[in-house]
């Protein structure tokens, strides 16, 4: 198995250096089993959304074909696809795969108004607080 590493994602995906982006193309379609750390994905969203100017439909559109393809292995890719369920509504990318990735605990303490609004109408679990409601458990 390789693992493959962000700017790899980036020329596939958006194609800004065309000899970059055929190495890539020609990397996935050889069949080779591919590792994408949940960190890839990570940056690649920021990659995308802050130099690129790309809309979060489309990024959603494009990691939903990557996690399609088959000899592509994703990190923690339950976590993943429930981040992009999150992102989807409304979530920054980070903050929903941060969440996803704290099923087994018992709150999320953040200082992050945003994302405790969101995660309460949202209903998720574990439930997104401050650090301070956390230290009478």
């Amino acid at each position: 198995m390789i693992a493959i590493d962000t700017n790899v994602l980036a020329r596939l995906v958006t194609n800004d250096d065309k000899t970059q982006a055929k190495e890539a193309a020609a990397l996935i379609d050889s069949g080779v089993a591919l590792f994408v750390p949940t960190t890839v994905l990570l940056e690649l969203e920021w990659v995308l959304r802050g130099a690129y100017r790309i809309d979060s439909a489309t990024i959603i559109r494009t990691f939903e074909h990557l996690l399609s393809i088959r000899n592509l292995s994703f990190e923690r890719q339950a976590e993943v696809e429930m981040a992009l369920q999150h992102y989807a509504i409304g979530f920054d990318f980070a903050d929903a795969l941060h969440h996803s990735a704290t099923l087994s605990c018992a709150g999320f303490a953040s200082f992050d108004k945003k994302l405790e609004k969101l995660a309460a109408k949202a209903k998720l679990k574990p439930v997104v607080a401050e650090p301070k409601l956390f230290t009478k458990l």
